[in-house]
């Protein structure tokens, strides 16, 4: 009965790092773990009473917590934990493009309203029609607008 109890405290240890470390927010693994470690102390508590409980918590905690961070070092490397992560990378010749970095250097330029910017239209700047948004102004057709900001391809302006 003894193992049985130091089992179910460690299960809940590992059940609650896998929550910290692998899964987000706090639920899917996190709320059977700190169930089963409160029923493990609780079953030792009830058994044995406050000092074995203490001994069993402490020890099944120690000697868990280095098992679960050498299981989280050696997953990545078996097939199963391969499965989990994505070794693909974003490249070019993919399809994915950067930003135009001309885009940048349009900071401070000003130009004209094409369409009505509610908050999005187009703009001509530098004698290219733009895609751009406001800070949330109402612009019309043929207003004057300046870049203030550009962010990766959000080009931001105001009215003159």
């Amino acid at each position: 009965m003894s193992w049985f109890l130091i089992l179910l405290i460690g299960l809940g240890v590992v059940l609650l790092f896998i929550e910290i470390a692998l899964l987000p927010g706090f639920g899917a693994a996190g709320i059977p773990g700190v169930a089963l470690i409160i029923a493990g102390i609780g079953l030792v508590w009830i058994q044995f009473g406050l000092k074995t409980t203490l001994i069993y918590a402490s020890t099944t905690i120690v000697l868990t917590i280095p098992v679960a961070i050498l299981g989280l070092w050696l997953l990545p490397r078996t097939g199963l934990g391969k499965s989990f992560i994505l070794h693909i990378a974003a490249n070019r010749a993919d399809g994915f493009q950067a930003p135009p970095s001309d885009l940048v250097n349009l900071v401070g330029k000003s130009g004209k309203s094409v369409t009505p910017l509610r908050p999005a239209g187009a703009a001509l700047i530098n004698n290219q029609r733009i895609d751009v948004v406001t800070l949330g102004d109402y612009i019309g057709p043929e207003v004057n607008v300046e870049v203030i900001l550009v962010e990766g391809n959000r080009v931001v302006v105001r009215s003159l």
